[in-house]
């Protein structure tokens, strides 16, 4: 079996934000993100509230750390996005939109572009992801393989290809980004 792929910045993208939602730094410096700034505007409205009594002025400040606990994840999902696709244009000029061929053999993967060729042995093959509109195939090395299912002519055999060589799957179909 043979795939031709051509990665796009859309293919990049998504990889980027699917790593970065399942890895647990960033969940948490979300996290925090969103839980820091509402506690200090309440701290500072409370503060307020003792010093001057004035109930305008913490109920502002109430206001305020509501609506940023509220917005902070689109926000976040806003700022992660654009600071990917600076990355990206920055990291990967010179492989987005350049031809690849995948040849699958028996226990290997052999990967050929315009300036290398590479074999994969069926040994570092970790996993199998499968996303709304990717598959991506990581291997030990925590470095992923992009198929774009658009790419992918049979992809039955594709699956299958995995499923013989017993490489564990996992089915994130459900996953999106936010």
């Amino acid at each position: 079996m043979k795939i031709h792929l051509q990665l796009t910045n859309k293919d990049y993208l998504t990889y980027q934000l699917y790593t970065s939602s399942k890895t647990l730094s960033h969940k948490k410096k979300r996290m925090r993100g969103r839980v820091i700034i509402p506690i200090l505007f309440l701290i500072l409205g409370s503060l307020l509230l003792i010093t001057t009594t004035n109930k305008i002025a913490f109920f502002i400040y109430l206001a305020i750390a509501l609506i940023w606990f509220i917005l902070h994840p689109y926000y976040s999902a806003w700022l992660y996005k654009n600071h990917f696709k600076k990355h990206i244009r920055e990291t990967y000029k010179n492989r987005v939109d350049k031809p690849a061929e995948l040849t699958f053999l028996n226990d290997s993967v052999e990967i050929t572009d315009e300036s290398s060729e590479t074999k994969l042995k069926s040994t570092e093959f970790q996993e199998l992801i499968e996303l709304p509109e990717y598959y991506f195939l990581k291997l030990k090395s925590d470095v992923s393989i992009i198929f774009p299912k658009t790419q992918i002519s049979n992809p039955l055999e594709f699956l299958n290809y995995f499923e013989n060589l017993q490489v564990s799957f996992k089915d994130e179909s459900n996953w999106k980004w936010s």
